[in-house]
């Protein structure tokens, strides 16, 4: 299980999100594990290879909120960019900016597994 030292040191605001979950660190893992889990991140990464900007648009709007109110940036700030970009349809390679936005999600998914 991931400790809240490895979350600090992948640069999360530990602090923010046990504050935005009651300071009870049980919850704020269980979280974790809800947030990186919503299937929001299945939808973004298919509507993005579909060129879907109107429904990947609405999956990384939803995903920001989830991802903001654990505070983890590393996710969140990628995440926040491309929301913009895809609110404003600017043209991108949505897939390529997606990339390190999906393997920091895979890799806080799979520490929180181990």
């Amino acid at each position: 299980m991931i400790t809240l030292d490895q979350l600090k040191e992948l640069g999360v605001d530990t602090k923010e999100g046990l504050t935005r979950c009651m300071n009870n660190e049980k919850f704020y893992f269980r979280m974790l594990q809800m947030g990186l889990s919503d299937a929001h991140f299945e939808s973004l990464e298919k509507s993005l290879e579909d060129n879907n900007i109107e429904e990947a648009f609405e999956a990384a709007h939803a995903l920001k909120g989830v991802i903001g109110n654990l505070a983890l940036a590393p996710i969140y700030n990628p995440l926040a960019e491309m929301t913009e970009m895809l609110r404003a349809k600017k043209q991108a390679d949505y897939v390529e900016i997606y990339k390190p936005i999906k393997a920091s999600r895979d890799k806080l998914l799979e520490m929180c597994k181990s």
